[in-house]
């Protein structure tokens, strides 16, 4: 039997979990010619095609009875940063650096530096955490693979603790509301010992 009309793909149809995803590349990866016989389509590669593109973290593939194809994503939603030296690229919850750079960056994001396999696999709660810190933050980065430095845009590092940062940046959020602590001449903010900080000065 010759392939008819009906046994053709009629339409393609994308989707993506976000409203601000743009299509187009998506568009592009589909890779599907006019005409194609639906039932030759390999649906894991389209899949597959789909995930190269980034920002995707996942795809779904279906051919539906009427000859149409469904591919539904799922999108890496970038809550901060990451700075390779060169070029900031968005950062998901999950560590997942996607592969859009930009020379510049928005001014209060959150920024890490260093490197990523020794982070935690979950960012949400030192984001969540550092958050009320924004405005001050130039970048951060995860010491010996166990705990943070805060590095702020007027030069002054905060050496978190290796357990319960929060506590630690809630105090310095704190301090700086009613001392403007980091808006000093300082060099060092060490809040690693709970039981007192320590404050370095510069010369």
């Amino acid at each position: 039997m010759g392939r008819g009309p009906i046994s053709q793909i009629k339409k393609v149809y994308i989707f993506s979990d976000t409203k601000e995803t743009d299509m187009k590349p998506l568009e592009m990866a589909v890779g599907i010619p006019h005409g194609t016989d639906i039932r030759s389509i390999d649906l894991n590669q389209i899949n597959n095609r789909m995930l190269k593109v980034p920002g995707v973290k996942n795809s779904a593939t279906r051919r539906m009875p009427n000859g149409n194809i469904i591919i539904q994503t799922k999108q890496h939603h970038a809550v901060a940063l990451f700075f390779d030296g060169l070029y900031y690229y968005p950062l998901s919850e999950d560590k997942t650096k996607i592969d859009t750079p930009s020379e510049t960056r928005d001014e209060n994001s959150i920024v890490f530096r260093g490197n990523l396999e020794e982070m935690p696999d979950d960012l949400t709660e030192i984001i969540k955490t550092v958050s009320v810190l924004s405005e001050h933050i130039d970048y951060m980065d995860y010491i010996e693979a166990r705990r943070w430095n805060l590095h702020t845009k007027n030069g002054i590092t905060i050496y978190l603790p290796e357990n319960n940062p929060a506590t630690a940046i809630n105090k310095i959020n704190i301090l700086n509301q009613t001392h403007k602590l980091l808006s000093r001449e300082l060099e060092i903010i060490d809040l690693r010992n709970d039981a007192r900080i320590l404050v370095k000065t510069r010369k």
